[in-house]
């Protein structure tokens, strides 16, 4: 009995640490989530479909310009920025992700047996400026989050981006060239920050008629299995063929050899130089 004395009193306390340590604390809903994903890139690059195409797998949860990225995740925490990205996920698919008149929802694949490891954000374009402008921020979100930050870059033919965003802006195609190009040398130099298994080059192109070969590619660097009912959704909701808005632009001389020039400068636009452009001009 004595030995029974001076044990008990230890039991009660260890029991007490117990159940405050599992009881009273509340569980993670977050604790599979394994990688946060950030799509960066230019407007008009097909960054909105990236999303829509990586959050309709089932193991995957990605948001479309959180507050937080529009903030630069200051003043925030692991469990707001998650709890954000869950949210505004959700919002976004029961609207059918719509933006600048289309419609970007893909029919994702219900398995509940499956864990959610993969969260993200299409984040606020601008956001990919300061990326590259304060080295330290992708460590502090690292630190915060404690999973590894991945980064999707989303390419598209430059022609058809700068005349997208020349349409949509009104701002001259010249400003626009200027504003694409500031975005692309952002983001070289955030690629080369960052370790290769860190860092993808996703080509819109290759999205819209090489479905199944991109989804793997994307799949595998996240992580994610690739699973061909999500393939399927994928190829449902896509168009048959890109979208060449370069056409609908009057292109002085001197602006498409700006973009050739650029063009030259970054490999990840490096298949647009073999492309034949013919434009129409006053």
């Amino acid at each position: 009995w004595k030995c029974v004395k001076l044990v008990f009193p230890l039991g009660i306390h260890c029991v007490k640490i117990l159940r405050m340590t599992f009881i009273d604390t509340p569980p993670d809903p977050f604790a599979s989530v394994q990688t946060l994903l950030l799509i960066i890139g230019n407007a008009r690059s097909g960054s909105t479909l990236v999303g829509s195409v990586i959050d309709a797998h089932p193991q995957a949860v990605i948001a479309n310009e959180t507050t937080a990225s529009a903030t630069f995740w200051r003043d925030t925490s692991r469990a707001t920025i998650l709890g954000e990205i869950q949210e505004n996920s959700r919002r976004n698919r029961e609207s059918g992700r719509q933006s600048e008149g289309y419609t970007y929802q893909v029919k994702k694949e219900i398995d509940s047996g499956r864990l959610l490891t993969v969260m993200g954000d299409k984040i606020w374009n601008p956001a990919t400026l300061l990326l590259h402008g304060d080295h330290r921020l992708l460590d502090r979100l690292h630190e915060m989050l404690g999973i590894p930050i991945k980064i999707v870059h989303a390419v598209r033919n430059p022609f058809d981006v700068i005349a997208t965003m020349h349409a949509r802006s009104g701002a001259p195609i010249g400003n626009r060239i200027a504003w694409y190009f500031m975005h692309c040398e952002a983001v070289a130099a955030i690629r080369d920050r960052l370790p290769a298994e860190l860092y993808l080059d996703n080509h819109h192109e290759d999205l819209v008629l090489s479905v199944e070969q991109t989804l793997e590619r994307l799949c595998g660097f996240l992580g994610l299995p690739a699973i061909p009912e999500h393939a399927q959704a994928v190829k449902e909701m896509v168009f048959a063929t890109p979208k060449q808005t370069r056409a609908n632009a009057l292109w002085q001389p001197e602006e498409v050899q700006l973009v050739l020039d650029g063009i030259a400068r970054f490999d990840f636009l490096s298949r647009y130089a073999m492309e034949a452009y013919s434009f129409s001009h006053p």
